[in-house]
């Protein structure tokens, strides 16, 4: 039998870890890339083109960018600023 009154039922996460600048970037990705979606998808429904659909796709590309130069060069790791 394990003794779990001192021993945490999971190990602790590392999204809480990560800047503030860095789960911005990551939740502005989630939601341009909805945006672009909805209204592309409407725009392709209607067959009518929508200036919100180009320019939350401009906002996803850049954006998607970002993260991704971010995720793989460890840019905002908390362990970045011990170095």
């Amino acid at each position: 039998m394990t003794d779990t009154t001192t021993s945490p039922a999971r190990p602790a996460t590392t999204w809480e870890q990560h800047s503030p600048v860095r789960t911005a970037a990551e939740l502005l990705l989630g939601l341009s890339f909805f945006v672009t979606m909805a209204f592309g998808g409407y725009g392709a429904a209607t067959g009518h083109t929508s200036i919100v659909a180009g320019l939350s796709a401009i906002v996803f590309l850049t954006t998607l960018t970002c993260v991704l130069v971010s995720w793989f060069s460890g840019a905002g790791d908390p362990a970045e600023d011990d170095r």
